[in-house]
């Protein structure tokens, strides 16, 4: 598809403005590894309202279309006035990508490629299937949509969307659940950028292991998901607590409450559950206080700030596990991204594709407590485990680097564009493509 150009829509972008989660990282991720690639990629996203609405990058490879500028600009972020924003994709998008990318796309005779992202996309997709259809080249422009959630789910017409492009997402989890609503998908996973592969020096996570040293015998845990019920909070928290009188009790280092920064339920209810909590606010702040924050027996470390990447990675490996324990997760990019990074990564075991119980990550089958406990006891008494799931780990991760997703995702869409070609069949007045397992 070297002659293809693309097109990503999504809420999320590449903005800060506009990255409230994973699907902000994955658009992102997604577009430069195409534009890396040599083609050329627009991203259609709720972006920064005080940023250019076009901006090109990479020798124009990459473009960025900021829309909804003039509702964002009365919003603190992305999702803020979604309804307005959600409107104003369906009603305006549709007829400027016809007539800016597919008319002129088609005309020079390249192939197009547009990928949509999650529920508010999905009118989206509709109305502009039946532009194409009406001008009669539907034929000649490669449609997807992509499930990284099942948020909305109950606000799309699935049999419309069906018969509008071809759907995809990001695990088997998912596609279960897909499945449900009477559709089918197939599962293209998310990736994990080159950088993040990068071996983390040691000397950082010595640094960090450092303020341990007085007490050898503790466990170190890193957490690092919204503050929800869902991500796997109360769970870690009782298995802390469980700990805490044993000899090999946990400290848990965690970071929650989302992009913005603000988690302040982590602390209440850490010291709820009879657990001793200390909170920073600044990266600074965190390093050179860790030590006495652990002297003085904190069992929780609250980090009440936005989590840099190379932090994040070096909190990966120093820590004897990761908990990415969610009651239920679409893909766990958290998860992934430990294991790149020579982690050992506790799972939930739903939607984490990547991570094999025994081999390169600890699968929790339960919402117990205690097996998070019993499991950590384990770890504990096998550092030979501990290496091994560490360097198997991070060669499973190598095989979700975004350019090999990319090259997965060119051949799933060669794929799609044979069948597009060869379907003719009119299903309820939608051109039906079909799709496989």
């Amino acid at each position: 598809m070297q002659n293809a150009l693309f097109a990503i829509i999504s809420f999320e972008g590449p903005d800060p403005y506009s990255q409230a989660g994973g699907l902000g990282v994955r658009v992102t991720g997604l577009a430069q590894s195409l534009a890396d690639l040599g083609l050329e990629t627009h991203v259609f996203f709720i972006g920064d309202p005080s940023l250019p609405a076009e901006e090109q990058r990479d020798d124009g490879r990459l473009i960025l279309h900021r829309w909804a500028q003039w509702i964002s600009r009365g919003c603190a972020g992305v999702y803020d006035a979604e309804a307005a924003k959600v409107s104003d994709f369906a009603r305006s998008l549709p007829p400027y990508l016809l007539e800016h990318l597919v008319f002129p796309t088609v005309a020079s005779g390249r192939r197009l490629v547009l990928l949509f992202e999650e529920w508010q996309t999905a009118e989206t997709v509709s109305r502009l299937h039946e532009l194409l259809v009406a001008a009669g080249i539907r034929d000649r422009v490669a449609i997807s949509w992509n499930a990284n959630h099942c948020y909305g789910f109950e606000r799309i017409n699935w049999g419309q969307l069906a018969g509008s492009a071809s759907i995809t997402t990001v695990s088997r989890h998912m596609r279960g659940i897909i499945r449900t609503c009477g559709v089918d998908a197939r599962v293209i996973p998310n990736g994990i950028p080159r950088e993040a592969l990068e071996p983390v020096p040691k000397r950082t996570v010595s640094a960090l292991r450092s303020a341990f040293a007085e007490r050898p015998e503790t466990g170190v845990f890193f957490k690092m998901a919204r503050w929800e019920r869902e991500k796997g909070w109360t769970q870690a928290l009782e298995a802390v607590a469980r700990l805490r009188d044993t000899e090999r009790p946990l400290t848990l280092i965690a970071r929650s409450g989302g992009p913005t920064g603000r988690g302040g339920e982590l602390q209440r209810e850490a010291e709820a559950h009879g657990l001793r909590a200390a909170s920073f606010d600044s990266e600074p702040a965190f390093l050179h206080g860790l030590r006495d924050a652990v002297q003085a027996g904190a069992q929780v470390i609250n980090l009440s700030f936005g989590v840099a990447p190379s932090l994040a990675r070096t909190l990966y490996a120093a820590s004897d596990g990761v908990l990415a324990n969610s009651v239920s997760e679409p893909f766990g990019l958290v998860g992934l991204e430990a294991m790149a990074a020579g982690g050992i990564a506790y799972t939930g075991g739903t939607g984490e594709d990547y991570a094999v119980a025994g081999r390169n990550a600890v699968v929790l089958e339960t919402l117990d407590p205690d097996e998070i406990v019993s499991r950590w006891n384990e770890m504990a008494s096998s550092p030979n485990t501990m290496a091994r799931l560490r360097r198997s780990a991070r060669k499973t991760a190598e095989g979700y680097e975004w350019q090999v997703i990319v090259a997965f995702l060119i051949d799933v869409l060669r794929d799609m564009a044979r069948r597009l070609e060869q379907s003719t069949e009119i299903v309820g007045g939608w051109r039906h493509h079909p799709q496989s397992a």
